[in-house]
């Protein structure tokens, strides 16, 4: 994206929280205080001036000294004063470019939106914006400055009621108008869909804040940067991290309708992955790592049980390896049963419910329906999971052939005489375990009776299954922790 822009014609909208009114969401330690201070540093040592930067910050204590120094005006961080920002000052005004920075949480809602939470959000009111609505508005004629570069240093990660948040999020959706026909738009996101954004506590910033940082000082100065350059240098640095999370993009030109994705929308991808039953995914990260160095280098791989009895994870594993990569497999994810219906009907119907032109002809017999869906599956990377194998002959018909662009994940409680290579998931550590019984029955509870929760942790051999058992007649009414 290569834009002219003179530096007295551009904006910003910054904002960095990492305090809020619900202090048990505070970012310990802070950085998008010091992420939002230095990137408005940037655009006033490139000529903007400081009457076009609305600086929107909220500090922890420790870091107000940050603020004093900055010599920009600070204003609020809540929703009223920022979406007034947006309306009533930036709305009217006529410009070249207008930078969005905004570092604090964020999340996606089960409606697929993206949300930017506020300062005064709390448990009881989610005070945020809809970052959907407000691109929309940006590019519309109720909005003047047609050129705009949004930075977003947020999490994505998936916060459904199930979670806790109210059943209508509410929060601050924009009016828009007609669509401009001159107008361009560069977002850059720090996580695809479903990821966290990382903090460097100790250094006070997010990962991402500081790539773009980064990206920007090497770009020899130029105002505005080109942002597909700045984008590619901070994926790099990604790509050779452990971050568990990638930056990605969306650019658009209303004008001719083009658009670019430098990664898919996961919920744009075909699939029917099950719905998580954990509250919290603990103890397993190591092993989503494994998984997925194992499905690069294997056609099939198997998630075994080492104990042979049930209940440590396995299904719970498939789920959460399946939305982290999703975006990795544009061709789809098709979750099979193959204690349900015919797993050749399974197969059909998700390619008859997901892609268009996809219609076996009926005189197929199974075996040709099968391979019907192979030939004419939508294009890209495809992930199949089969759950809960009990015999392999069962699932044999229904594997596409080697070195396809079909990768294949198998759950099974058989842990002798695996044809597959195989990823062993037993117990949990005892740290993991006493961090998933904490998830379950609450800190205070658990730190009240340490030793003992530790001891049943251990009664149940550190195995998932048995204290979501426990968990759950603790819960009852009444019940103290044994």
């Amino acid at each position: 994206m290569l834009l002219m822009a003179k530096p007295e014609r551009t904006f910003g909208l910054i904002v960095g929280i990492e305090k809020y009114y619900e202090s048990t969401w505070n970012v310990t330690g802070g950085g998008p205080a010091d992420d939002a201070l230095k990137f408005a540093h940037w655009l006033h040592l490139h000529g903007v001036p400081k009457e076009n930067i609305r600086l929107c910050l909220s500090a922890l204590e420790e870091n107000h000294q940050l603020i004093g120094e900055c010599g920009l005006t600070v204003e609020l961080a809540t929703e009223q004063n920022i979406s007034d920002i947006v309306t009533n000052f930036l709305s009217p005004q006529s410009g070249d470019l207008l930078y969005i920075f905004w570092a604090g949480h964020g999340s996606i809602t089960s409606e697929r939106e993206r949300r930017l939470f506020c300062a005064d959000a709390n448990k009881q009111n989610w005070q945020n914006l809809d970052l959907n609505s407000l691109l929309v508005l940006l590019g519309s004629d109720k909005f003047q400055i047609r050129n705009h570069i949004c930075i977003i240093d947020a999490c994505a990660n998936y916060v459904l009621e199930a979670k806790g948040r109210p059943t209508n999020l509410g929060g601050k959706a924009f009016l828009n108008g007609q669509p401009h026909k001159d107008s361009q738009q560069f977002v850059l996101l720090a996580t695809r869909e479903g990821e966290k954004a990382k903090v460097n506590s100790e250094n006070k910033t997010g990962y991402f804040s500081q790539a773009v940082r980064e990206a920007f000082a090497e770009a020899n100065g130029n105002f505005p940067p080109d942002m597909k350059g700045v984008t590619e240098a901070v994926k790099q640095r990604f790509n050779s991290s452990d971050k568990k999370q990638l930056p990605t993009y969306f650019y658009s030109r209303s004008w001719d309708g083009d658009i670019e994705k430098s990664h898919f929308n996961p919920f744009d991808i075909p699939h029917n992955i099950q719905q998580s039953q954990a509250l919290k995914f603990v103890g397993r990260d190591e092993q989503i790592e494994q998984l997925r160095q194992l499905l690069q280098a294997n056609d099939v791989v198997a998630i075994s049980d080492v104990t042979g009895q049930g209940g440590v994870g396995k299904t719970e594993l498939a789920i959460q390896y399946s939305w982290q990569y999703l975006a990795d497999y544009s061709g789809g994810c098709c979750w099979l049963n193959p204690q349900g219906t015919d797993l050749g009907t399974q197969l059909v119907n998700f390619g008859m419910i997901h892609f268009s032109n996809f219609n076996p002809p009926e005189q197929l017999d199974a075996t040709g329906k099968v391979l019907y869906c192979w030939k004419n599956w939508q294009a890209g990377k495809v992930l199949l999971i089969f759950d809960d194998v009990k015999d392999w002959k069962q699932i044999q018909p229904y594997l596409p052939l080697k070195g396809s662009r079909f990768k294949v994940l198998i759950t099974t409680r058989q842990n002798t005489g695996l044809i597959y290579t195989s990823l062993p998931l037993g117990k949990l550590s005892a740290e993991g375990a006493l961090e998933l019984l904490t998830t379950l029955l609450g800190k205070d509870r658990v730190e009240k009776e340490l030793e003992f929760a530790k001891g049943l942790c251990k009664f149940v051999d550190y195995v998932p299954i048995g204290l979501y058992q426990i968990a759950a007649q603790c819960r009852e009414p009444g019940r103290e922790l044994c």
